[in-house]
């Protein structure tokens, strides 16, 4: 038998149905159509499970009403839908955040000027301390040159240097080292300083419609 044959009377069997449940049915009966997995298109009381997930129509009596119900979305839709979300949860987290930042620029201070004031009293604080480890420095690096030359001097002599005096080299050279890393770190905060300030300021005068 042709297949288009049975396909095309098994659909209008479909419809005969359709139309037969109704017309004999209650004036408030409602009925879903769907397909089945031939593509012929169904109809009844309820959606068989093994079609459930697929779309469907529910139609009142006489046609009056038609609610299309879509399909079950699949698992990487739902992944996509929740990664929207979560990307709008995140901006508007950030939002918040910039709203309270500039919340807290506007209450602590006045004016421009105000804020280059608070940064150079900032910058000028780590200048202090900086100036005042480079000057324990430069009392160590004197102390290693003095350590250094009696060592060569003990050398010179033939002689090998005490493990004290070699323990004491290494010692001053790290406490050297120390303090330049901490100069080194002082500077990195100076420069997230300027860097904090200078996107603040432009913001402040942003926000105060100043240019």
């Amino acid at each position: 038998m042709n297949t288009h044959y049975v396909a095309g009377r098994s659909s209008l069997l479909a419809s005969i149905t359709l139309v037969m449940l109704i017309l004999s049915a209650p004036s408030q009966a409602a009925y879903k159509c769907w397909k089945n997995a031939e593509g012929v298109r169904e109809c009844g009381n309820a959606v068989p499970p093994e079609y459930a997930q697929q779309g469907h129509e529910t139609i009142k009596k006489g046609g009056l009403s038609v609610q299309a119900q879509g399909a079950a979305k699949t698992v990487e839709e739902l992944r996509e839908e929740n990664k929207l979300k979560e990307l709008e949860e995140v901006a508007k987290l950030e939002e918040k955040k910039r709203e309270q930042k500039d919340r807290v620029l506007l209450d602590t201070f006045t004016s421009a000027d105000d804020m280059e004031l608070t940064r150079d009293g900032q910058i000028a604080h780590l200048d202090s301390q900086i100036r005042l480890t480079q000057s324990h420095i430069d009392k160590l690096q004197l102390n290693l040159d003095k350590i250094v030359d009696k060592a060569a001097d003990v050398e010179r002599k033939g002689d090998k240097p005490g493990d004290d005096m070699v323990a004491n080299i290494k010692s001053v050279r790290n406490q050297i080292t120390e303090n330049e890393d901490f100069i080194a770190a002082k500077r990195n905060e100076q420069n997230d300083i300027r860097e904090r300030f200078a996107a603040d300021i432009s913001r402040f005068k942003e926000l105060k419609g100043q240019r």
